[in-house]
């Protein structure tokens, strides 16, 4: 082993303050030491040895006792003990000289003493503080692991909490499949999906609260469909908004001072309306709209809703919409464009309930099939300039540069147009 490899070793702890016991007990048979000091620095030692396990720490504990025992150059350590009449004289000699030179030695070496004195209580007050801070960051971290656990039992709680609750509505709802005659009728398919709505509607509201954007954001979005409603809505024939979701739509009409209430299968969103002072149901669309009077409404909205729903579906509830719509009332609907196709990527397959994209010339189709008039498409949401194709705009051959910037144009009318628009039709 080389000797450099000696020094990057870390010191053996054992075996440094056993040779300085060893030292301490030869010198104090001696009597070079007083008692006092003795326990002085045996107790500095052992405060020191156990002041950390980690290397930095015994280090410390190494070189505070070597200083100890070295730090006091007066003391000399000259053996007077000798054999024989040659010994004896040796030993007197030595011993004459010494108390001649010692006030001399003593005279030159006071200062050097002072500062040794000063190193050990230096050391011995960094040595304190090093304890000290050893001590708190400790308890810091048992504090930290304490509320880390903590927490996580929290989390696994209500995580257990959710999963028990899931179970219990499952349970149920086995239970009340088999006092059914056929598993497969629609009132066990009805009471199927409102236990998954019970169980699943705080998770499709904390992902709408992460995805879909602040209250604000969404308020000034929908703020310009309000204006389509505004005419048909009033007294008498208020407005209702098919999935209210988080109750923005019902807020505008609110400020705007149009009647409004909202219906939405989730009854957390539901519940979420109703303490912001919003008059929301919680329930299946269809059901509602076949408890309320024909006739009865000025105006429904359906926001980002009827890409969620079955064609089957989506074409009862566009019919039963237009009944119950009076006279000049409006059916507005919001959905994702797929004519714009980076919206499939960035948007539309976002949402795992998301069914089916509805081309805005079927859902022409579907507002005119159920009688409704003056059926429009309102293309909203166009993609910015800084994500759409950039045309060639310098010099060169200008047929090959034409022909270049006509496919850039084809490419952002087909990627990068726009990303949602909205079918309204009157009865």
């Amino acid at each position: 082993m080389s000797s450099q490899d000696k020094d990057n070793r870390p010191p053996d702890i054992e075996a440094l303050l056993a040779e300085v016991d060893r030292r301490v007990a030869e010198k104090t048979a001696q009597g070079l030491y007083d008692p006092a000091e003795v326990r002085r620095v045996e107790e500095e030692a052992l405060s020191l040895a156990e002041a950390s396990q980690d290397s930095s720490a015994a280090e410390l504990a190494y070189r505070a006792a070597q200083l100890q025992e070295l730090w006091d150059t007066t003391v000399c350590g000259v053996s007077t003990h000798r054999t024989g009449l040659a010994g004896r004289l040796v030993a007197g000699a030595k011993r004459l000289l010494h108390r001649i030179t010692k006030p001399y030695v003593n005279l030159v070496l006071a200062r050097q003493v002072l500062f040794n004195a000063e190193v050990i209580k230096l050391l011995s007050v960094l040595s304190a503080n090093y304890s000290d801070l050893r001590y708190q960051l400790g308890s810091e971290l048992t504090e930290t692991k304490r509320s880390a656990e903590a927490r996580l039992s929290a989390l696994e709680r209500q995580a257990g909490a959710g999963h028990a609750r899931l179970e219990n509505l499952l349970a149920g709802l086995q239970e009340t499949l088999r006092d059914r005659a056929e598993a497969d009728s629609p009132a066990a398919r009805a009471a199927l999906e409102e236990a998954r709505d019970a169980a699943r509607g705080a998770a499709y509201l904390a992902f709408e609260d992460l995805h879909r954007g602040s209250r604000d954001e969404i308020k000034a979005r929908q703020r310009p469909l309000l204006e389509h409603l505004a005419g048909a809505v009033g007294p008498g024939a208020p407005l209702l908004d098919i999935g209210c979701g988080r109750g923005e739509f019902l807020e505008l009409a609110a400020e705007a001072g149009l009647p409004a209430m909202g219906v939405d299968r989730n009854p957390e969103m539901a519940a979420h309306c109703r303490e912001r002072g919003l008059e929301a149901h919680a329930g299946e669309a269809l059901a509602y709209l076949r408890g309320l009077d024909d006739e009865s409404l000025g105006g429904i909205m359906l926001s980002q809703i009827i890409e969620h729903l079955e064609p089957d579906y989506l074409v009862e509830l566009v019919a039963a919409c237009a009944a119950k719509l009076k006279e000049g009332g409006v059916l507005l609907a919001e959905t994702i464009n797929p004519q714009c196709l980076s919206t499939l990527a960035s948007a539309f397959y976002l949402d795992i309930t998301h069914r089916n994209p509805i081309h805005p010339e079927a859902a022409r189709f579907l507002w005119r099939w159920a009688g409704l008039g003056e059926v429009v498409i309102i293309n909203r949401s166009p993609v910015p300039a800084e994500g759409r194709l950039e045309p060639y705009q310098g010099s060169g051959q200008g047929a090959m540069i034409d022909a270049f910037n006509r496919n850039v144009t084809r490419l952002n009318q087909l990627l990068f147009s726009h990303q949602e628009y909205v079918v309204k039709g009157r009865k």
